[in-house]
């Protein structure tokens, strides 16, 4: 299966504050029916808040470009978010399932992404200055590094 590249600036949001502060540092020649960048929910998110919680929050903040709800390995809420009217999906995995969620994706004009895609995290008290650097390709995402692991012999 080909899957579609992943969208250019992805921003991870949790509620209306964190996309309120994207769609204020939007360029002036990008519209919210064709910006730079895209959302993405926590990762999960589709199978603790639910794909209802997604698209409200969505609604709410009149979000029109293309915003994925993480569905994790939950097949069965990747196709309730569809049923939803969700266009925008990231399914984790591989299996009957995940091909069958894919397929569903596909026939109802929705992409479905295999995968989370490289993202900044807007967090709680979003800033202005550091979401326009990343929309601009200066500030890229923090790599997130596993921890230094300590042993008898010194650090690894």
């Amino acid at each position: 299966m080909i899957h579609p590249p992943p969208p250019p600036r992805v921003f991870v949001v949790a509620s209306a504050v964190e996309i309120r502060a994207v769609l204020a540092v939007l360029p002036a020649q990008e519209t919210p029916d064709r910006p730079g960048c895209t959302l993405l929910s926590p990762a999960d998110a589709g199978c603790f808040m639910g794909p209802a919680w997604w698209r409200a929050l969505l609604a709410e903040t009149g979000v029109t470009f293309p915003a994925f709800l993480d569905c994790g390995t939950a097949a069965g809420r990747a196709a309730e978010a569809l049923g939803l009217g969700l266009r925008h999906i990231v399914l984790h995995g591989t299996g009957r399932q995940a091909d069958t969620i894919h397929l569903l994706a596909q026939s109802l004009g929705a992409r479905c992404l295999p995968h989370r895609p490289p993202h900044h995290v807007v967090g709680p008290a979003p800033s202005p200055e550091r979401l326009r650097a990343y929309l601009s390709g200066i500030d890229h995402p923090p790599i997130r590094a596993c921890p230094p692991v300590i042993t008898p012999h010194g650090t690894v």
